[in-house]
């Protein structure tokens, strides 16, 4: 009976496959993931030479491109030079063209360098700048700021209203104005601090640096002298000083009451003067009228503290 089931047993157990252990999975996982890495490893070092040299290429058109623009830059600023010695242009005027066409020259050349750089990595900026275009309407209404900053820029250069060198009051910061980009408007204040303006936020501009410049200065008088007086005696006081004060061209005007305060009548001296000295010349005129005062006996009316 028992060799009856003899070969029914051999069959079974040469049909039975060995399980392999635990440690001989992880062995073969190690193996596989070893043999991967291997094969990373000898694709990257199979593209070395192609990547060096594509860094090569990067590296120098970089170093080309900002070549291009200090050279760019220094021809545009020698071509205005050479306008404003010419006379084809205003030295101010000429300085304000200069900044801006170096701004957008600036941006092109930026956009040229990096396109340059995405081409020889074989990325295609054709494709970067359709999908730039399909989501253009997107990104516009992100950057309305800066379209709009880019837009006033163009319409003050092109209008004139301010340039590089001129006295200016822009939304109630007064200053010199030292850059104007395609973006922004740089102005230096009296303090020397350096105040930047996007071009889109300019609402009110004063320019101080037209033509001429008014010295205006109010006087306070006392009410009990005679006004008769005192308007003589300003009056010669003015004529000395157009004789001696540099900047005042002509006999400064003395105008009797023009207001009436608490405790003094105002009185008003102006002249024209050139730009950016009427400060120097109101304050000459001021220390002339007080030594002017001292002299006559004249006491300028000024606040008391009342008795307790």
């Amino acid at each position: 009976m028992l060799n009856a089931f003899m070969p029914v047993l051999a069959a079974a157990r040469a049909k039975v496959t060995p399980v392999p252990g635990v440690g001989e999975q992880m062995a073969n996982e190690v193996k596989d993931t070893v043999s991967q890495a291997a094969a990373t490893a000898g694709s990257i070092l199979d593209r070395m030479p192609l990547l060096a040299s594509r860094l090569l290429m990067s590296l120098a058109i970089l170093i080309a491109g900002l070549i291009l623009l200090k050279v760019g830059k220094w021809i545009i600023a020698r071509f205005a030079h050479r306008k404003n010695r010419t006379g084809g242009i205003g030295p101010r005027k000429g300085e304000t063209a200069r900044s801006i066409i170096s701004s957008i020259y600036s941006y092109i050349m930026f956009f040229a360098i990096v396109a340059s750089i995405l081409w020889v990595f074989n990325v295609n900026v054709t494709s970067i700048l359709a999908a730039a275009g399909v989501v253009g309407v997107a990104i516009a209404f992100g950057a309305q700021t800066l379209v709009k900053d880019i837009l006033a820029g163009l319409f003050i250069w092109g209008e004139g209203s301010i340039a590089v060198g001129d006295l200016v009051s822009i939304n109630d910061m007064s200053g010199t104005v030292e850059v104007i980009t395609i973006r922004t408007t740089t102005i230096r204040n009296y303090n020397g601090n350096l105040c930047t303006i996007p071009n889109g936020d300019i609402r009110a501009i004063t320019n101080m640096s037209r033509g001429f410049k008014r010295a205006v200065v109010n006087i306070p008088c006392p009410y009990e002298e005679d006004q008769e007086r005192i308007v003589a005696m300003i009056k010669d006081e003015m004529k000395i000083a157009a004789q001696e004060v540099d900047g005042i061209e002509s006999v400064p005007d003395v105008m009797s009451i023009v207001a009436f305060e608490k405790n003094a009548v105002m009185l008003q001296i102006s002249v024209a003067c050139p730009v950016g000295e009427h400060w120097r010349i109101e304050r000459e005129i001021r220390s002339r009228v007080k030594a002017c005062f001292d002299r006559e006996g004249i006491m300028m009316p000024h606040y008391t503290h009342p008795e307790p």
